[in-house]
């Protein structure tokens, strides 16, 4: 793989490539001299790249979102990474609507993270953006049944108002995500859509609804803000608000220290208290469902198998186990019913992670992995770290009597190891 990185800092250069010599075998880099070589002339061969890594802020007046429309059009062009060393939800859409195959913080790239994107964006290629196109055409028809739906509900939209989808970004078996941008005031948002026809079981339709709705009215910073919602004749679709600086599974590929790593925690249990205050509980909280936004700041997010304590009908059959082997408290691993004190359990595994680099638990198959919940014993802290062992015991207890029985109550905890910190 040929690498092309145009990046005024030539101490970043030589990260990178000291990043990717780690974890690709069979990879030339090419490192583009800015204040040698200034801009590349007309007749620039870039068709000798597989992948383009473009500094957002080239030093200067020089701007790498003006080069990448100068030059995306020429022949060859290879897939583009946008790199910026500032966390802004307009530069990650601006790079996305600019034809990029990806963009990342700088403060955010590790070794496996740089090397997973890189090989992500060589597959960036013309038959992947057909196949985007064709989804573009469903989201269209998306986008009409919508304005029709409004319509009929007398929301006082004008017809021609709605969403304008921008990039497929993520598929499953029966759902769409699309990073789409709201006509009425250019917001960037992320359209969550639910092919109805497609959906043999109406308890995964019921579900999706149920999501939106779980959400839709809470007001918390720590929680994703929900914009819309609704269903169609075909489609049933959530808007919702973007972040552009990925998730914790992301983080924990860096040395994130004790101190941030309860800072982290802290902030998830503000999610947790403000969820759980009007009787809601996650059920699959795990790294990958806490994101972080432009400003650094993080909220939950995915809510799709949450529930109500209050909800007689919890859309499962009897002993049925939904959510994430690693993350989930032994009650819920046995199919057991579940409260908020499952969820902190869950803040308990990934404090063990964040402050360890561990998982508390690991095994070959989720039945063992469940067992272990259960039944082994909660693992010790290294000796340095040793003084948070007794957050530890009391969030992975295996009883729910014995953990915290509240998020208010652990946020007071979480918060008085932070001023430790600081002392």
């Amino acid at each position: 793989m040929n690498i092309l990185i145009i990046d005024d800092s030539r101490d970043f250069r030589a990260l990178v490539r000291l990043y990717l010599s780690k974890q690709l075998d069979d990879v030339k880099i090419t490192e583009y001299d800015i204040e040698q070589l200034g801009k590349p002339a007309g007749d620039f061969n870039w068709s000798e790249y597989d992948v383009l890594l473009l500094d957002y802020n080239l030093g200067g007046n020089e701007d790498g979102f003006d080069w990448l429309k100068e030059f995306s059009s020429k022949p060859g062009f290879p897939p583009t990474i946008i790199l910026t060393a500032e966390g802004d939800e307009y530069i990650a859409v601006k790079a996305i609507k600019l034809g990029a195959a990806d963009y990342i913080n700088k403060v955010d790239v590790s070794p496996k993270r740089l090397a997973d994107m890189l090989v992500d964006a060589a597959g960036f290629t013309t038959q992947r953006k057909v196949m985007q196109e064709e989804k573009l055409v469903q989201a269209r028809q998306l986008v009409h049944e919508i304005h029709q739906k409004h319509g009929d509900k007398s929301l006082k939209r004008d017809v021609e108002e709605g969403y304008k989808f921008v990039r497929l970004i993520g598929q499953g078996a029966m759902s769409y995500v699309y990073l789409a941008e709201r006509t009425v005031d250019q917001l960037s948002l992320v359209l969550k859509v639910l092919n109805i026809q497609k959906v043999s079981n109406q308890v995964a339709v019921t579900r999706f609804i149920r999501e939106a709705e779980l959400i839709a009215g809470i007001s918390s910073p720590f929680v994703v803000k929900i914009y819309d919602h609704g269903l169609t004749n075909d489609y049933g679709f959530i808007a919702m608000e973007f972040f552009s600086r990925g998730d914790l599974k992301q983080r924990m590929e860096l040395n994130i220290t004790p101190d941030i790593a309860f800072n982290y925690m802290t902030h998830v249990a503000y999610g947790l208290d403000a969820i759980h205050k009007v009787g809601i509980v996650h059920r699959d909280l795990k790294p990958a469902n806490i994101m972080f936004r432009g400003d650094d700041s993080l909220a939950l997010a995915d809510f799709g198998i949450s529930k109500r304590l209050n909800m007689d009908s919890d859309l499962t059959t009897m002993g049925q186990i939904l959510g994430t082997p690693h993350y989930m408290s032994p009650e819920q691993g046995e199919g057991k019913q579940v409260d908020q004190r499952s969820d902190l359990y869950s803040v308990g595994v990934m404090l063990y992670e964040l402050l360890t680099r561990d998982k508390p638990y690991s095994a070959n198959t989720p039945a063992a992995l469940i067992y272990q919940h259960v039944h082994s014993p909660i693992p010790r802290l290294p000796k340095k770290i040793s003084r948070f062992q007794e957050i530890i015991n009391r969030l992975l207890a295996k009883e729910p009597d014995q953990r915290y029985q509240t998020a208010s109550e652990l946020i007071k905890v979480l918060e008085a190891a932070e001023q430790g910190f600081n002392q």
